[in-house]
């Protein structure tokens, strides 16, 4: 099949009509929606669990590249749409659904290794939407991301689906939900490492990305807050230089957080640590870490764990 084969936009007619047009800029590339999409397909965990979130799951026809585990309040939703490929799908599996929008949860899926540029699906006539916190463009790597982000996506997808009034509901909720953290911290501005793999080299975070955002949230100082970027390599050295007052550690299928633990407390040097020999850890799902549904989630965890420290 030639995978610029125009036949499916025909699709978009099945859209239930609106009374405007919508257009919407993500990432530097615009596209102008003249009905709500029918046929979405979801790239990455956080963009589908927006979706879920709105209870859009009847507009979606694919979704793929799971991290963890969908939670519970979602698994009946998700689970009546079709996963289309462990990590990102082929563009002609994509094509062969016939989609009319594509939501992105990082910018790799419209590599040309992946899917390929947005722009490519535009003249398609298939909008696309970008993660706002994942546009390089619009959140340089130095500057610390807010809660901003998440909260445009779900206004964005629910100007696009027509769904307002749920979306408004939804940000009131998780702008609440982070404030009520941000405003009564456990972390008292304790350093911490936040390891998220790695043994030879450990890899943690560094100034400006979701991890980031939701240490300083819990009022924790990251002992790599001052390098740019959003996940960097650190050194064990520069761990044990710093003696961390608390270990955050991050639970992902790659890397469990017991498997690090073990790792620190069998390593003589790094089981001297302060926070390895008092048992100070807290522990966070790698989903809840950026800046999707689940975050919210994630500030409530560590700093519930931060407090039980105490």
């Amino acid at each position: 099949m030639n995978p610029f084969k125009l036949s499916f936009v025909l699709a978009m007619a099945a859209g239930a009509a609106v009374a405007d047009p919508v257009t919407v800029e993500s990432c530097g590339a615009s596209f102008t929606y003249d009905a709500p999409p029918s046929r979405a397909i979801t790239l990455n965990q956080q963009a589908t669990e927006v979706m879920l979130a709105l209870g859009l799951q009847d507009r979606m026809v694919g979704t793929a590249y799971m991290d963890d585990a969908i939670p519970e309040q979602w698994r009946a939703a998700y689970d009546s749409v079709p996963v289309l490929a462990e990590k990102y799908p082929a563009a002609e599996v994509v094509l062969a659904q016939e989609p009319d929008f594509l939501f992105a949860g990082f910018g790799s899926a419209f590599s040309e290794d992946n899917l390929g540029a947005a722009q490519k699906w535009h003249d398609l006539g298939v909008g696309t939407y970008l993660a706002d916190a994942s546009c390089k463009d619009a959140h340089p790597k130095d500057v610390p991301l807010t809660q901003a982000p998440i909260l445009r996506d779900i206004e964005v997808i629910g100007d696009i689906f027509g769904v307002a009034d749920r979306a408004d509901a939804l940000i009131a909720e998780t702008r609440a939900r982070i404030d009520a953290v941000q405003n009564d911290p456990a972390g008292g501005g304790r350093t911490a490492f936040i390891y998220d793999s790695g043994t030879d080299t450990p890899y943690s975070i560094g100034c400006c990305g979701g991890p980031a955002l939701l240490a300083r949230t819990a009022g924790l100082h990251s002992i790599s807050s001052e390098v740019q970027g959003t996940w960097i390599d650190l050194s064990w050295e520069r761990v044990v230089a710093a003696d961390p007052e608390v270990i955050l550690l991050i639970e992902a299928d790659w890397s469990t957080a017991a498997d690090k633990r073990a790792y620190l407390e069998n390593d003589p040097v790094l089981a001297e640590l302060s926070a390895v020999r008092n048992g100070r850890y807290v522990v966070v799902p790698f989903s809840e870490t950026l800046l999707g549904m689940r975050f919210a989630d994630g500030v409530e965890r560590v700093n519930a764990q931060l407090k039980a420290l105490d």
